[in-house]
């Protein structure tokens, strides 16, 4: 009995002693084991440690930074063009006034008319509110101008033909308030019911853009004779912009 557990137990040395050379040979995957022994022999340098030679040099874009940069972008500067003087001079009188000075100062000068929209000082209209058609309003004005005639009073008085005060009796225009409010007045003396209304107006103001000089002074150099001749005027420097044609 002994020696059967003797023999157990020297085979069982022999196959774990077998288990052990066999995994140490084994391969995983493509990974090799790393003996005990190796790692103790390995040895930790630092860069420093290692003969310059030995290392390896990676390629890289070199960075400029400061003047190197400004250097480099010399090629790709902007070229700025020299700077222009405009002017716009008016408002001219008329557009004959206009014609005339293009006439003379746009041989030597590039010019070109801006015609623009102002708001004008209202006016007031007196009129007889419209008749429900046109034979009806033609009665109703021979009766009023025979009125006011045997009265003495002179008041205008046309028909209006169209619009919205169509068959309406119109008394007249007035550039000022006071002057309607006088008429409405004297058309209540003798029985009529007059209204004023208010009439928003335009006018055109007339310009003159003066453009591509190459400085103030040249513009300077006219102005005085300009003023002479057209004291009215004013002259007002603008942004420049391309001047397709004159007059």
């Amino acid at each position: 009995m002994r020696g059967l557990l003797l023999g157990l137990l020297l085979a069982n040395i022999a196959y774990a002693g077998l288990a052990l050379a066999l995994k140490a040979d084994v391969v995983e995957g493509r990974h090799m084991p790393v003996r005990a022994g190796a790692i103790l022999e390995s040895k930790v340098q630092l860069v420093s440690e290692v003969d310059l030679g030995q290392l390896l040099e990676y390629p890289r874009d070199p960075v400029l930074a400061g003047a190197d940069q400004l250097i480099a972008q010399k090629d790709q500067a902007v070229v700025i063009p020299p700077s222009s003087y405009c002017v716009q001079l008016g408002p001219f009188e008329s557009v004959a006034d206009v014609s005339d000075f293009i006439a003379v100062y746009g041989v030597s000068m590039k010019t070109a008319l801006d015609v623009r929209q102002q708001a004008a000082k209202p006016q007031y209209r007196v009129y007889l509110p419209p008749l429900e058609n046109r034979e009806a309003a033609i009665e109703a004005i021979g009766q009023l101008r025979a009125t006011l005639g045997a009265n003495n009073l002179v008041i205008d008085s046309f028909l209006i033909p169209q619009g919205d005060l169509a068959n309406g009796i119109a008394l007249g225009l007035f550039a000022e308030q006071t002057n309607a409010v006088n008429v409405k007045l004297q058309l209540e003396t003798v029985g009529y019911e007059a209204l004023i209304q208010e009439v928003g107006s335009v006018r055109e103001e007339l310009d003159v853009v003066i453009g591509e000089l190459e400085s103030e002074a040249i513009f300077q150099g006219y102005w005085g004779e300009i003023q002479r001749a057209r004291p009215y005027l004013r002259a007002v420097e603008k942004l420049c912009e391309t001047i397709a044609q004159g007059i």
